[in-house]
């Protein structure tokens, strides 16, 4: 009981210290940069873009917790909200952390806002967080997991 107790420490360390040893390089830098092209997609209509920084077998789970699987999926459902529901909006994304469980894997905390909705829009979430996370495939971040939600108040 005490080694595997003492193996679990062991673990829960050096899981902790993987964030230091993951940041080398730049990665850090190429996965805001990824954040930041994410934006720029939407921010100029260009839903390929934003399908482009997600690997083949994807998945996203919206606000609503919708689940959508696949690149091409992925990219339809963001094209199709960002030409009807927030149509001409403009989304600003800013990074909160970014941490990496190994050197190739890493998972990216945002909050996001949508400004720009028309009058008469439906009543839809503008502001919220999400958490992605990415993975580096032959030298190029994707992301493989995309999580959005609106926070709830507590008790509701």
């Amino acid at each position: 009981m005490r080694n595997w107790m003492a193996a679990l420490v062991v673990l829960a360390l050096a899981v902790g210290l993987t964030p230091v040893v993951g940041a080398q390089g730049g990665d850090e830098d190429a996965v805001k940069a990824l954040t930041a092209a994410w934006a720029e997609g939407w921010n100029t209509g260009d839903m390929d873009a934003i399908g482009a920084l997600y690997a083949e077998d994807s998945d996203y789970v919206n606000f609503f917790g919708e689940t959508v699987s696949g690149r091409s999926a992925i990219q339809a459902a963001f094209a199709e909200i960002n030409s009807t529901t927030y149509v001409g909006t403009k989304i600003f994304i800013e990074p909160m952390a970014v941490t990496f469980v190994k050197p190739d894997v890493a998972v990216s905390d945002t909050t996001w806002e949508i400004t720009g909705l028309t009058a008469g829009a439906p009543e839809v979430p503008t502001a919220g967080q999400s958490t992605a996370v990415m993975v580096k495939q032959d030298g190029a971040w994707k992301i493989v997991a995309h999580r959005s939600r609106v926070p709830q108040p507590i008790g509701q």
